[in-house]
């Protein structure tokens, strides 16, 4: 054995384990509000931040210690204040910032609750159902959906689509397809006034969420599937946003959505970039969308019988879905996205 070899990768471990238990550092500064309380500017000794947040003055002591050894809070060694930077705010305190990584805080507390029911999937089949997974899952998604569906999804996405986007300025109908709590529908709702918008989701939970958070007068909110389509169509366009892997049956769904399109529309599909060589799924990007996907895509659809593609299927399983149900076009489009790729599919 190569002891050199090992201490490397108990190193590497130990640094696992540091990174999973400072997420659980950063939910609990979450939850409690410290980090938004810091982002908009507190500052000062843990006794200082306590007493201006409300929070038990030796949790905080604890927790921003954490933080500081991660490197995410600052600290001056003259004062004895914490701070949070500007840089770092945008991150992790902030839901409306185009750079937030919130939703994490809540996902993977989440997911990681279902272990043991998971580990019992693996040796028996089966999975847990998104409904078990509870609000702070839907909460979580939508805090990790909502900067860039309402940012950038008709601003920038939807321009590399504008066959698509001259229609729906004078009208038309869309459908957004596993719509969560309805960032994506509210924002094509703005953008395309005349236009009406569907949101389907099988959620009653996200739906929920989708009406109380509503504004626009231009949309519809509907607890179903894709089975659900033909009654609101056709359309225009469909948004699937994070959505094809999580079916329990993609090609079925996909043919249901190719047939309820009018002539000449299409399919906008954002799915997690992942490189096709196995070799190429290395580092902390591959490393996350495969543990996402077991945690919570992968099982939700298997608890359903589903056919659990899975997160990390990448341009070939998309490819293959879509061409199985019936779309002749499967165009990647060119949107330069560190995390994701997205398809025309017509």
């Amino acid at each position: 054995m190569d002891r050199d070899k090992t201490y490397q990768f108990l190193e590497q471990v130990t640094a696992w384990a540091a990174g999973a238990t400072t997420i659980g550092l950063l939910a609990l500064a979450d939850r409690t509000g410290l980090l938004r309380a810091m982002a908009d500017g507190v500052s000062g000794t843990t006794a200082d931040i306590a007493d201006t947040t409300g929070l038990d003055a030796r949790y905080v002591t604890e927790i921003l210690g954490g933080l500081h050894a991660a490197a995410i809070v600052e600290w001056d060694p003259t004062t004895g204040s914490f701070s949070l930077s500007p840089e770092h705010a945008a991150v992790i305190g902030d839901d409306a910032s185009p750079y937030a990584m919130t939703g994490w805080l809540d996902m993977i507390p989440s997911a990681f609750e279902h272990t043991d029911a998971i580990a019992e999937a693996v040796r028996t089949g089966g999975g847990v159902d998104f409904d078990a997974f509870g609000p702070k899952m839907v909460r979580g998604i939508d805090r990790a959906n909502r900067p860039s569906h309402t940012i950038l999804l008709a601003r920038r996405w939807l321009t590399h689509l504008p066959d698509i986007t001259e229609r729906l300025a004078s009208g038309g109908v869309v459908a957004d397809i596993g719509c969560g709590s309805g960032a994506a529908v509210e924002a094509l709702a703005r953008a395309f006034p005349a236009a009406s918008v569907v949101g389907v989701d099988r959620s009653v939970a996200s739906i929920e969420r989708a009406v109380a958070g509503s504004s626009m007068p231009n949309v519809r909110y509907v607890v179903g599937t894709t089975s659900d389509l033909p009654a609101y169509g056709p359309f225009d366009l469909v948004t699937m946003l994070d959505v094809v892997h999580d079916l329990v049956d993609p090609v079925g769904s996909l043919t249901t959505v190719r047939r309820s399109l009018t002539d000449g529309g299409a399919v906008f599909v954002l799915e997690p970039s992942m490189p096709e060589d196995m070799a190429d799924r290395v580092g902390p990007h591959a490393s996350l969308v495969y543990g996402i996907s077991v945690f919570h895509c992968l099982t939700q659809s298997l608890a359903a019988g589903g056919a659990g593609l899975g997160a990390a299927g990448g341009e070939s399983a998309i490819r293959s879905v879509a061409e199985q149900a019936g779309f002749t076009s499967v165009e990647v489009l060119p949107i330069d996205n560190p995390f994701s790729s997205f398809y025309r599919l017509s």
